[in-house]
């Protein structure tokens, strides 16, 4: 596997504190917003609605004559790109056409983890259909988020093959006064490894890795001279940090995570972790063809061999924009907050890298590892015991990184994944307050490579006024009749149990 380089991850974060600032800046504004947020397919969410059916096949893609084995949704490498807005409902329709097990995930969406909702503890077989339904709460930020393929032991391979999409939330420049009506653009990284090829692009030009922007190896971006454009970008790889430079500019951090920050910062090379998403502002240059490059890829041979691949291309040209001005908006800080508990949590690894803990534990879908009551406020620290990059991501609600390496770090925002640095440890702070969370779910390292090999444990959150804790399937009762009666999890996952359980 790649190394990453987590140093530039670290980096990143620390550069994003000290060049924070108040929100005014001067921008330009774009004319006429284009319909679309990017050239892949798009299902957008009518009357309150997103309808969709995701079938999932495995097949071949052609990257620059190339042919590629992939897993796809509804016939294309990766899958569509999801447009809700908060307070929508998807029902989504995942159709599982291979010959092993998937489920969904919707990385980021902090709703329901139970039933038919936001639940990775449901295994769809393969042939078989399974009906999501997520109720977007009208809480939810609006920015980038994704879904991808969940499958404890399959993650890595299913996301790293193509089983991604992105999930868009809309009304991120709404909420932003003087951004209501910038062009805004997706961007989603993914790389896909090439095994065992005798074609010299792939081990030549590629060295077995392709990457991919939009589900190409290049896109075309276009502004015209002094244009603002928001990009929302996001990482769906399986387990490698993107590290992304646009020629000639400076990237303008407004959001991460799916939601807008209030001190923006800026950024030469944008570090962006697996799973995590930046939105930025990138403002025009002169007239010129700017080259877009991911750094730390290797590119060509002998005397071409290069660490920048280009992506992309940066068209800028046409008449100038007219500048305008925005204020990025306040957020709740949550270092006002009392706290209820703390816990700490170290990554640890076998020596030859094949299995992964958390407080010396492998996952086990059948155990509770952590519960906590509703309404609490807690602070965790994770520690990162070994010399590989590890992150953190807790599924259902975001949380706020207190310290880094025992330093206090200021308030700029809320995260759901964030990099555990080498030998160092990150203190966050999780508000378990919005009822919609009660159940069980997970938090893990967001390398999938990790997550597969046991970087994963089990959380429940119960409302500590109901008697009924039966939503927690994987202890007590309910957990014991799963085990017993689905130990293969060959089937959807508790669901049956679980109804007649609540029903009780």
């Amino acid at each position: 596997m790649r190394r990453f380089s987590w140093l530039a991850a670290i980096a990143a974060v620390l550069l994003g504190l000290v060049l924070a600032q108040p929100g005014h800046m001067v921008v330009a504004l774009a004319a006429d917003p284009p319909a679309a947020i990017s050239d892949m397919p798009e299902i957008v969410s009518q009357n309150g609605i997103l309808a969709a059916t995701l079938e999932v096949r495995q097949g071949t893609t052609v990257f620059d004559g190339v042919s590629v084995d992939t897993y796809g949704y509804n016939g294309s490498f990766s899958g569509p790109v999801l447009r809700a807005r908060p307070g929508d409902t998807m029902r989504i329709r995942l159709a599982n056409r291979l010959n092993e097990p998937t489920n969904l995930h919707f990385h980021g969406m902090q709703g329901s983890p139970l039933g038919h909702g936001d639940n990775v503890h449901i295994s769809v077989p393969g042939g078989a259909d399974f009906d999501y339904e997520i109720k977007i709460p009208p809480h939810q930020p609006p920015g980038a988020y994704w879904y991808h393929a969940h499958e404890h032991g399959l993650a890595e391979r299913q996301v790293g093959r193509g089983l991604s999409g992105a999930l868009m939330i809309e009304g991120f420049t709404a909420g932003i006064p003087g951004l209501e009506h910038v062009r805004e653009r997706l961007l989603a990284f993914r790389s896909v490894e090439i095994e065992d090829s005798d074609n010299p692009v792939v081990n030549e030009q590629w060295h077995g890795v392709v990457q991919t922007v939009n589900n190409r190896t290049t896109v075309v971006e276009t502004a015209r001279p002094g244009e603002a454009v928001v990009w929302h970008l996001t990482n769906h790889d399986a387990d490698e940090t993107v590290h992304l430079a646009l020629g000639g500019h400076r990237f303008t951090v407004i959001g991460r995570d799916g939601a807008a920050i209030p001190h923006a910062y800026q950024a030469d090379v944008l570090d962006i972790a697996p799973a995590a998403r930046l939105e930025v502002l990138v403002t025009a240059g002169p007239p010129g063809d700017y080259t877009l490059s991911m750094r730390n890829v290797l590119t060509g041979k002998g005397a071409e061999l290069r660490q920048d691949r280009i992506v992309g291309r940066f068209v800028v040209s046409g008449a100038p924009a007219t500048p305008v001005q925005y204020k990025l908006p306040d957020m709740t800080d949550l270092s006002g907050l009392s706290v209820n508990g703390y816990r700490r949590f170290v990554y640890t690894q076998s020596k030859d890298s094949e299995k992964y803990f958390i407080n010396g534990r492998l996952f086990d879908a059948g155990r509770t590892d952590t519960r906590v009551n509703l309404g609490d406020v807690e602070d965790w620290t994770i520690r990162n015991d070994t010399d590989d990059m590890h992150t953190f991501h807790i599924h259902q609600l975001a949380f706020q990184v207190m310290s880094l390496n025992g330093q206090p770090v200021p308030f700029n925002g809320l995260l759901d994944t964030a990099v555990v640095p080498v030998r160092g440890e990150i203190t966050i702070r999780l508000a378990f307050t919005r009822p919609e969370i009660v159940g069980t779910f997970m938090y893990h390292c967001h390398v999938l490579r990790h997550e597969d090999r046991g970087m994963m444990q089990v959380i429940e959150v119960v409302d500590p006024k109901s008697v009924n804790h039966a939503s927690n399937v994987n202890g007590g009762v309910a957990g014991w009749l799963h085990r017993v009666l689905a130990p293969n999890r060959t089937g959807f996952e508790h669901l049956p149990i679980c109804s007649a359980l609540a029903a009780g």
